[in-house]
């Protein structure tokens, strides 16, 4: 552009210089155009040397551009991603110690219960009976037990009959005892507070002493186990936070590691972890969820993007820092000791301090010494 202005003012000078040309002479003017045009194009060359020195003597001409951003000071961790299943330290399945028809069931699946709430009936009518037998004999033996005993005291009676109305009466004793215990047997309640996860039978069914008819869990002691590749077993520790995601439920809820397992399975390379879940939410046996283990976590670290930490041929990691000098600045190498790295960061040991300033975008483009200019935003 200056070019073509300084060429026009030079041409429109000559032209006001000349004596005014005669319209009938062609050959003069052809010769005066030329004239023009020769000098013209001098001022050219010269215009284009001239922008050369110019770009020779300012450095800030032609320079790469880059953005810088500070390394980042704070709370630094780093967490990996484990699945894992809920299980309940109470989860039992309840079967009859009476074999018999089931005459009914008091509970649904799904339902809450307390200890002692009675679950399942089977029919009992035939032990009935038989308790109102051994009860009426029961207290005729006691009345002549007491007949007899009153006699003995009073010398009358032989000792024979005191000692077979004794033994009558014990014995009946202990077989209406024995009744009463086959009596509860018909009736299955639950051992500890908890929810019916599954109910297995119908009513009308002959149930067998053995046969699984429900299945109870307790709401206390729940945990969720998981299984982890044995190279974190140096890592985790009891406390370590953990993240669990409950798809089913829609809910993220963070816990804490109960329990480090030191068994490795020799099948998976797994061991368990296990980590305590509240009481308050509706969490089900064998409930899955993806959960975020944290193996480290510092309260404070120097740490910066992992794109901007490169490695040279030896596997060396460095960065570039820019340097301000004037109206540009230098672009200067940083060897690094590096710490741990998380999906987006990587911990810095040494190499940097608050406040220097790393090349961001440019940096792969750039090289140890180079000048560069700095893009600020506005």
């Amino acid at each position: 552009m200056t070019t073509k202005i300084l060429s026009t003012l030079s041409l429109a000078a000559l032209l006001a210089c000349s004596p005014e040309a005669p319209q009938t002479d062609l050959a003069l003017l052809q010769q005066q155009r030329d004239s023009i045009a020769l000098l013209a194009s001098g001022l050219d060359d010269k215009i284009s040397q001239l922008d050369l020195l110019i770009a020779a003597k300012d450095s800030n001409i032609n320079l790469s551009t880059v953005t810088t951003t500070p390394p980042m000071v704070g709370a630094f961790s780093h967490s990996f991603k484990a699945f894992g299943s809920v299980h309940s330290d109470q989860s039992v399945s309840l079967y009859p110690e009476m074999g018999g028809s089931i005459t009914d069931i008091h509970v649904r699946g799904g339902q809450r219960v307390k200890a002692g709430d009675l679950l399942l009936s089977v029919d009992n009518a035939m032990i009935l009976a038989s308790l109102a037998g051994v009860k009426s004999q029961l207290a005729l033996a006691e009345a002549l037990y007491i007949k007899q005993s009153s006699l003995w005291e009073k010398g009358i009676g032989s000792e024979v009959q005191f000692l077979q109305a004794k033994t009558n009466q014990a014995s009946l004793q202990a077989q209406l005892n024995s009744v009463n215990e086959q009596l509860q047997m018909t009736e299955m309640v639950a051992p500890f507070a908890g929810t019916v996860e599954e109910v297995m039978a119908n009513a009308g069914e002959f149930a067998m002493p053995g046969q699984p008819l429900i299945r109870l869990v307790s709401q206390s002691g729940l945990r969720l186990d998981l299984h982890v590749p044995e190279s974190y077993i140096s890592k985790l520790h009891v406390n370590n936070l953990a993240v669990m995601h409950f798809d089913a439920l829609g809910k993220v809820i963070e816990g804490r590691i109960s329990q480090v397992g030191g068994f490795i399975n020799p099948g998976s390379r797994t061991f368990r972890v296990s980590v305590n879940l509240p009481q308050s939410m509706d969490f089900k046996p064998n409930m899955m969820a993806s959960v975020d283990l944290f193996d480290y976590a510092v309260d404070s670290a120097l740490f910066i993007p992992s794109r901007l930490v490169l490695q040279n041929t030896e596997g060396d990691d460095f960065t570039y820092v820019y340097q301000a000098n004037g109206l540009s600045g230098l672009v200067v190498k940083r060897a690094l000791s590096i710490g741990v790295s998380n999906a987006n960061h990587t911990e810095i040991l040494s190499g940097l301090k608050p406040g220097d300033q790393l090349i961001d975008k440019g940096i792969r483009s750039v090289q140890n010494g180079q000048r560069v200019k700095q893009l600020t935003s506005k």
